[in-house]
């Protein structure tokens, strides 16, 4: 704790989280535990065994929309319509539709996976009854996009933008079958409780179905995930910062910062409060899952295994470069609702930035 004039300026948060990771114990002896990438068959199991386990995970049985699985969101009809479209639509008000997903059928694939979703929305009707399709910065939509390798290795392009000034944010997920077709999934909404919206684009009803889709010809966990993890990514906001080490070895370690100040004694001043939390075990990933066991941890910390996913995406203020975001799906600690996110499931998604030495 420091008295310091209101106005002075803290260490920055990611700078006090890599002096406190000086300390970690990610140097643990490999022998200790072994970093395991197992390849197991996923196409075909009940949702029940391909979900097991995992916090938080999608409810119901696998559906068929052609030749590909999905679990579709909880809550949500699904109704099969013309010419190959299977739509989800979401148990929202009617004042807050439109709030529905969009399975199409395969495409032909004839360039950059979000080359080709972004001209898929162009040449929608509703957009040009709406407005051009742009990010949160009011640019092209490709600008702000994300690609990715799922967990068991077929290839991606995530899009997020709006449609004009008419308030409808309009996901898409071009999700790569060979070399030759795409399956675009195109998902419409208006709240942050649907689908997330241009200030809450980590959604978990999105990520979750996702995570269910299972592709004909991608049956193995890829080993690509649990190499693309290895480092160190964080998040901060506002007075809260967050860190998290991936090491080669099997082992990761956690560093959370939280500051605050309260009222000094001494007239002009304040204190500056700065509490930290740290925690270390091993990890494994399986594909997409991710098992963690933290005996520092809470309760529902200590032993979880969680969704993830890693991507990349342009660098909004260095023109030409990447940054790559890893995201988690979690559990609020009560199962209760977490701002942002769908109210009823208890779930949410965090992002961190890898951090470059």
């Amino acid at each position: 704790m420091q008295q310091k004039p209101p106005s002075a300026t803290w260490i920055t948060m990611i700078s006090l989280i890599r002096f406190m990771r000086q300390f970690s114990t990610l140097s643990i002896s490999a022998a200790l535990f072994a970093l395991v990438m197992a390849s197991t068959a996923a196409f075909g199991q009940s949702a029940g065994d391909r979900f097991a386990g995992l916090t938080p995970r999608p409810v119901g049985p696998i559906q068929n929309h052609g030749t590909v699985g999905y679990v579709p969101p909880k809550g949500w009809r699904v109704q099969n319509g013309a010419n190959g479209i299977t739509i989800l639509s979401g148990p929202v008000q009617d004042n807050d539709r439109p709030c529905e997903i969009w399975m199409l059928p395969p495409i032909q694939l004839q360039g950059e996976l979000a080359d080709e979703g972004a001209a898929l929305v162009d040449g929608l009707p509703i957009t040009k009854q709406f407005g051009a399709y742009r990010d949160d910065r009011g640019r092209d939509v490709r600008f702000s996009r994300e690609e990715g390798i799922s967990g068991t290795g077929w290839a991606y392009a995530d899009l997020s933008g709006k449609l004009g000034n008419s308030g409808i944010t309009v996901r898409v997920l071009m999700a790569q079958l060979d070399a030759n077709s795409v399956l675009p999934i195109v998902g419409y909404t208006k709240t942050w409780d649907c689908l997330g919206n241009q200030a809450m684009r980590d959604n978990d009803v999105w990520a979750l179905l996702f995570h269910s889709l299972q592709l004909p010809g991608f049956t193995k966990d890829s080993p690509q995930l649990g190499e693309q993890i290895i480092g160190s990514w964080s998040s901060t906001s506002g007075s809260a910062g967050n860190n998290v080490a991936f090491a080669k070895n099997g082992r990761f370690g956690t560093v959370a910062v939280y500051q605050s100040y309260r009222a000094s004694s001494t007239p002009g001043m304040v204190w500056e409060v700065n509490r930290s939390w740290q925690g270390d075990g091993p990890y494994e990933v399986h594909g997409d899952r991710l098992h963690t066991q933290n005996p520092k941890g809470s309760d529902t910390e200590k032993n979880v295994t969680r969704f993830f996913s890693i991507v990349r995406m342009p660098n909004a203020d260095r023109p030409g470069e990447f940054e790559w975001v890893l995201r988690m799906v979690e559990r609020s600690w009560d199962g209760g609702p977490t701002w942002g996110f769908n109210p009823t499931s208890g779930n949410y998604v965090i992002a961190m930035t890898k951090d470059k030495h």
